[in-house]
Parts: structure tokens; sequence; C-alpha cells
């Protein structure tokens, strides 16, 4: 007995079908496991990244050219703020002591 037009079409769809469901699956396995090593590796480059800037930051503040300079501009920007607010206190003081005078 001989397959007709009709049969002959439905059979080779649900080939093409079973095939093509089975590329897909394959595809996004292979597509999940890329990038599941990839992203390790993106965030394994973002950690070495970070380590070595935070290491040649470190590096830079505390060189010998350096530190002693950073140490001399706070030492002088804790006194001048010690010293402005020490005038605004006292000014204020001793004008609250010549007003009571008064």
């Amino acid at each position: 007995m001989e397959k007709g037009y009709g049969q002959i079409i439905s059979e080779s769809f649900v080939k093409a079908l079973t095939w093509g469901v089975t590329l897909a699956v394959v595809s996004i396995f292979c597509l999940k496991m890329m990038l599941g090593m990839v992203k390790q590796d993106v965030k394994d480059a973002i950690d070495f990244a970070q380590k070595t800037a935070i290491q040649s930051a470190m590096n830079t503040v505390l060189s010998h050219d350096v530190f002693p300079k950073i140490k001399q501009n706070t030492k002088e920007a804790i006194e001048f703020t010690a010293t402005i607010i020490d005038n605004q206190i006292l000014s204020k003081y001793l004008s609250e002591k010549e007003s009571a005078k008064r």
C-alpha cells in the first residue's frame, strides 16, 4: 500500500519538528554552559581589576613622596579648622561678655 501525499507531508513535518526541538534543546544547553563559563571569567576579571586598582591606589598614597604631603596637609587643615572654630567661639563669648557688662 502506497502512502498518500498528506501522510508523507505529515511524517516529514513530525520528523522536522522533533529534530528542531532537539536542536533547540542542545543549543540552549550549550549556550547556558558557555554563558556560565564566560560569567565566571568576567567575575574573575572584575575582581582582579578591583584588587589591582586598590593596590595601586594604596601604593600611590603610601609612597614616600606623597604620604608626608598628605600628612602635612591634614595637620594644617585640622589646625586651621581649630583656629577658626576657636575664634568664632571666642568672639561670640567676648561679645556676650561685653553686652552683659553694659
